[in-house]
């Protein structure tokens, strides 16, 4: 039987992995240092010895669109451009929230706070020189990488893609990315769709906490499953990597990963010629969106 540990706390999905020790003692001491919003749960494995696993979780918690979202000071100190971008990004996930509820009956939960602050930073590290399939990707790679919102991350991120391309060619559409859902789903994706979504999770995963993930593997642990079944085989990636190292190779895997997806996308679409197509800059994409309005 594979040994195997839960990324997210079997009973709720709101806590989520982020300490682990075979030591009650040193567990006992991790809880009594967390700031007091931090909610915790404990959880006993039986490896190749008995370990603990320390669950927390923080900030939102409910249905995402029953939050007030007060992001006026966060985003007016963004530059134009970022600005720009990053209301009409907020504006996409609240459409989102709507457009869950209003075509499957149910709402997104909210797992944490929003941190309008990481958009910023998303968008100054993309790499704005290349073809609109390219930057398209990449645009999406870097928005799920910092995780800025509560929920729905990689949702907005394909809708971004979509209100990119079209800046460049109107009458471009996304190929439907979601499927019909049963009662007890959260969400549904497309077979094509969800190989990418699954690995994407995968690669955020191993990259925030591929430390604590080999130290796990010490006692046995072959495998870290995530919600909705999705699997990490611990022993398909590099766990001793240096931390900087680790974060900078996962994150260049997670961008060839969305370059790959958006060309699949224009495929489907009948849009190969945004393959080759010059993509539009951070301002140039920001303009465009001014005229939106």
């Amino acid at each position: 039987m594979t040994a195997r540990v839960f990324y997210h706390h079997p009973e709720n999905k709101q806590f989520s992995f982020d300490f682990v020790n075979p030591d009650l003692e040193a567990i006992g001491e991790r809880v009594l240092n967390y700031e007091s919003h931090k909610s915790v749960k404990v959880e006993q494995y039986e490896l190749d010895q008995t370990v603990y696993v320390v669950y927390t979780s923080s900030g939102a918690t409910g249905d995402a669109d029953a939050i007030e979202y007060d992001l006026v000071d966060q985003i007016s100190s963004m530059a134009s451009a970022n600005r720009v971008i990053a209301t009409r990004y907020v504006g996409l996930f609240k459409e989102v929230l709507r457009g869950n509820y209003e075509e499957e009956g149910k709402r997104v939960q909210a797992y944490k706070d929003i941190a309008a602050e990481d958009i910023e930073p998303a968008l100054n590290q993309i790499d704005w020189d290349g073809s609109a399939t390219e930057v398209a990707g990449r645009l999406a790679s870097n928005l799920i990488l910092k995780h800025a919102l509560p929920n729905a991350n990689h949702r907005t991120a394909i809708g971004m893609i979509q209100v990119y391309l079209r800046r460049i060619e109107p009458d471009f559409s996304m190929p439907d990315t979601a499927r019909q859902t049963d009662a007890d789903d959260e969400y549904a994706w497309m077979d094509w769709v969800n190989e990418y979504i699954k690995e994407s999770k995968r690669l955020l995963t191993v990259r925030r906490k591929g430390d604590r993930f080999r130290y796990l593997s010490q006692f046995g642990c072959e495998v870290i499953e995530r919600k909705h079944g999705i699997e990490i085989e611990l022993n398909e990636y590099e766990l001793s990597l240096p931390a900087s190292e680790r974060w900078r190779q996962y994150a260049e895997q997670h961008e060839e990963l969305w370059v790959e997806f958006v060309r699949n996308a224009v495929q489907r679409s009948g849009y190969e010629e945004l393959i080759e197509t010059k993509g539009l800059t951070k301002h140039e994409f920001a303009e465009q969106l001014e005229k939106m309005k």
